[in-house]
């Protein structure tokens, strides 16, 4: 167990909610942390004496959103690097997330700026076209790429430019609670067919909320994508056809909703066997439904095509600041790379701790629940990558809604969205 004694080298600076209604970005208050109780380390992170490397130096300021407990397993990855780089310092600014992006808009005093950020995979075009970050693609190698997870890793690539690292995996699954199915279902049709057994009783089947996040990355069962390989719609075919036909048939299986937490309360509430979520929820999960009823099935199979369906997959991103001094690159560079190794990955996965999921391949799980969510990401859909994806979220919805609610055709629906689509297109300039 690590030694909270280890932590003496960490500042930590919080700044409040209120500074989001501020017209600038308040200095923060220096708060010094109080010694925390390190969580029990894995045992299956690979143990390695520490090498200290007093060549590297410099200090590494981290920007980031992270709740308390995910902090507490961040310090302890930190002071293991810490035995190994004893002169890197550490200073981690907090920021509740929509004051977290306000603050990085209002970088523009020098010496104001982190050296790193973390921050979700969808602020990365924006960073991008905002010039704040690096493009790290003469600094990455074939080995670094190699041990990450693919689909992680394309969640860095934007503009032929590798944008940051990826740190944690995050995506939508297909949860179950057991004590009301017992085994999984191997296709739509078998899910179907139990939520119609289960009508009648206070239990439906799903609890479906059908918005954009949820229902789009169904095109996977259709072998069809979202956009093609120039960034155009891609949907205006049979396999948006097809996707459209299959999200009709999904609305027997349950309650529909968009982009509310009905769904949610039905499953919690033990009124429905499953529940299609994102992993955020997952925390709340499994204290809501208890740890050995929650469980994650493999996405079934729809009937019509021998095809899967899918979830969404995206991560949460290291980001270098442009700008930094070299000294605190390198700290910050060599602090990264450490994060993901093995042992650290593994120790930010931490079940008792911040319970992420890794972004690096073949590391052995030992919690039930991260090994099936890892192993439903496997079988994933990358999100896609587009500052201008809103253009594209209401109309993709209201076809949707029309087929799961009101029973449209989808030729109709899909041919409503696309001109829909090309009317945004044409209002916003067709910029990205």
């Amino acid at each position: 167990m690590l030694k909270s004694k280890n932590l003496w080298f960490i500042s930590v600076v919080y700044v409040g909610l209120l500074a989001a209604c501020q017209a600038s970005t308040p200095s923060p208050v220096i708060v010094t942390p109080t010694p925390t109780t390190a969580l029990a380390t894995p045992t299956a992170i690979p143990t390695q004496a520490p090498t200290p490397t007093p060549s590297v130096r410099g200090k590494v300021t981290l920007w980031l959103s992270w709740d308390p407990l995910e902090l507490a397993t961040l310090q302890q990855a930190i002071a293991v690097f810490h035995d190994r780089y004893p002169e890197v310092t550490f200073a981690i600014v907090y920021y509740p997330e929509d004051v977290l992006r306000a603050a990085i808009e209002n970088i523009t005093e020098e010496g104001t700026a982190p050296s790193i950020i973390f921050a979700a995979t969808s602020w990365g075009p924006w960073l991008w076209q905002s010039g704040l970050v690096l493009d790290l693609t003469s600094i990455t190698d074939a080995e670094l790429e190699a041990t990450i997870n693919p689909l992680a890793w394309a969640q860095v690539i934007y503009d032929s430019a590798i944008l940051g690292l990826p740190m944690e995996m995050h995506g939508v699954f297909l949860f179950r609670n057991r004590l009301l199915v017992q085994e999984p279902v191997g296709t739509l049709e078998e899910l179907v067919s139990v939520a119609q057994q289960l009508k009648g009783t206070r239990v439906v089947g799903a609890g479906l909320d059908l918005g954009f996040t949820y229902s789009v990355s169904q095109l996977a069962a259709c072998d069809g994508e979202l956009f093609d390989e120039s960034g155009a719609l891609a949907i205006n075919n049979e396999a948006g056809i097809c996707w459209l036909t299959l999200l009709r048939s999904m609305r027997e299986a349950g309650q529909v909703t968009f982009n509310t937490d009905d769904d949610l309360k039905l499953f919690e509430e033990g009124r429905s066997a499953w529940l299609i979520e994102e992993s955020y929820k997952v925390p709340r999960l499994r204290q809501v439904v208890g740890p050995s009823n929650l469980v994650v099935d493999p996405w079934p199979i729809y009937q019509e095509t021998g095809k899967q369906l899918a979830g969404f997959v995206w991560t949460e991103n290291v980001y270098f600041v442009e700008g930094s001094e070299p000294v605190d690159f390198e700290a910050s560079w060599a602090f990264v790379r450490y994060l993901l190794t093995p042992e650290a990955q593994l120790i930010m996965s931490d079940p008792n701790g911040a319970y992420h999921l890794p972004a690096v391949k073949d590391l052995e799980l030992t919690d039930a629940l991260q090994a099936q969510m890892f192993a439903s990401l496997s079988t994933g859909v990358s999100y896609p990558l587009l500052p201008n994806l809103d253009l594209y979220i209401e109309p993709l919805e209201a076809a949707v809604r029309w087929i799961a609610i009101h029973g449209a055709t989808p030729e109709l629906a899909l041919d409503t969205a696309v001109r829909k689509v090309d009317q945004a297109l044409a209002l916003s300039g067709g910029q990205d």
